[in-house]
Formats: C-alpha cells, structure tokens, sequence
C-alpha cells in the first residue's frame, strides 16, 4: 500500500486554525481513499476541503507537505500535531535539522491504515442513517426524497455565524439549490 507524508487540517466548522497533522497517510489502489490516523478519507469536493471523514463527514484538506516548511493557510493559526516516527524525513523535506517548537506538538498518530473501517462504513447502506458526505457525492437532483429532507434540515442547523464570509456564502447558495429541488419536486407531484 502506497504511503506518504502529508499535511492534514479540520476544515468542518473552523475558519483556518482547525486542528491539524503531519504524519503518515495510505493510499487505496485508486487514490480517491486515504487512511490517515485511524480515520478513512475520501475525495471529495467541499467549501475549503478536498476530503472527507466517510463516517461523519467532517471536511478535511489534505497536501504534501512544503518544503518552506509553511502548511498551514497564511490566515491560519494553532500548533500542529506531528507524528514522532516521521519527524527525521520531515526535517529532510523542509530542509531543517530541529523542528520550531513554538509551530509543532509532537504526538504518536495511529500509523495502521483502517481498511476493515473503511469496508465497514462504505458497505452500510445509506438509509439505514442519513450519510453527511452526500453533500459532497451527489447534485440536489441526484438526491433521494430522504436524502434531499435530512440534507435541509442539515444546513438550517448549522451556525453560520462562525464561519468567514465566503464559507457562509457557498453553504447558503448550497442550501438555495436544495430548497429549489424540493419546490420543483412538489411542482411536479402537484401537477401528476
């Protein structure tokens, strides 16, 4: 199983100071799934994330590390976690002899990729529980009646008082193009 090291951030309900990590990551054959820190990663498109957690559907960023050493966004803030077995290739990539104590916390992450998790969630099938990570899947069209009710009632619950400006943007356009299904799906029944 192809590895890498790789920086990973929150990205669900924290502007750019979510907490984030350097550490090992595994790949799937196909590179859409990575196991990082016992969790299951999958491709994805969100607000500001290009991942997301298949169990609760937390967004979440995910890169190579920079060589200058700078991973966290330029607005961002907060210690990251870095794994303590990769702390030596770390330094080679950057370039470092010692890492900045005042930007890293060293910790030991889960390194086992969690691929009976990952068959596990991804074999459940989605009416058993309303799946979050189908905001990322499908189109508002493309959504099941059921899917389409809890994904509203999913967006009207979120604080959107915490987010920037432009993140409070995109989740009510988002929530605009649901809303616009449903009308258009109880048009359509009205007129059967």
């Amino acid at each position: 199983m192809k590895s890498d090291i790789v920086y990973v951030e929150i990205k669900t309900g924290t502007n750019h100071n979510g907490k984030a990590w350097i550490g090992k990551c595994f790949f799937s054959k196909s590179g859409q799934t990575i196991y990082f820190n016992g969790k299951v990663l999958q491709k994805g498109q969100g607000i500001s994330s290009n991942y997301f957690d298949v169990e609760n559907g937390n967004g979440y960023w995910i890169s190579g590390v920079k060589k200058n050493g700078e991973d966290r966004h330029k607005f961002g803030s907060g210690l990251i976690e870095i794994d303590e077995i990769i702390i030596e290739d770390y330094l080679k990539i950057i370039g470092e002899t010692e890492l900045q104590k005042n930007k890293f916390k060293i910790v030991n992450l889960n390194n086992v990729p969690a691929k009976e998790k990952a068959t596990e969630i991804l074999n459940e099938k989605y009416d058993s529980e309303f799946d979050i990570s189908i905001r990322f899947k499908k189109k508002p069209s493309d959504l099941t009646e059921n899917e389409l009710e809890n994904l509203i009632k999913y967006y009207n619950e979120i604080d959107l008082h915490e987010m920037y400006k432009k993140n409070r943007k995109l989740y009510i356009e988002q929530l605009k193009d649901l809303e616009t299904e449903k009308e258009k799906r109880n048009k359509e029944k009205n007129y059967a």
